[in-house]
């Protein structure tokens, strides 16, 4: 398989304060928007981040039946390599970003990490190499 272009599509709940939280919040640039449809796309390094509405996608799978949320562990993360971690997490914290884990090192990886979560719970975790 050969793939030109690699997207990490969110399904969310919140369709709106997702959108919000990734163009203002995280500040990444808006590539695709259509508000009506409830879809964006946000350039993310050399990844395009999409954020669609949840029950969308389960109509245009036939999957809309199912219950729209259970409980359980985490089954997905974003990781986003970033070039000064405690600058982010400050830039982060006075915007009002509440970190699931501060910012710590971790050797054994040799890297920095912390961990928040986006409107809709989804994982976030940035990284800082300590090479």
């Amino acid at each position: 398989m050969k793939v030109s272009k690699s997207y990490t599509r969110l399904l969310v709940k919140d369709w709106k304060a997702c959108f919000l939280f990734y163009k203002d919040v995280i500040e990444f640039d808006i590539a695709v928007k259509d508000e009506e449809a409830g879809y964006a796309e946000f350039k993310a390094g050399e990844m395009r981040l999409a954020v669609s509405k949840r029950q969308e996608m389960a109509q245009m799978i036939h999957n809309a039946e199912k219950p729209a949320h259970a409980e359980c562990q985490d089954t997905v993360v974003l990781v986003f390599t970033v070039h000064n971690l405690e600058e982010e997490y400050q830039r982060l914290t006075h915007k009002g970003v509440q970190f699931s884990v501060t910012p710590m090192n971790n050797p054994y990886y040799g890297m920095k990490t912390a961990y928040l979560r986006d409107p809709d719970g989804t994982l976030i975790g940035l990284y800082e190499y300590l090479v």
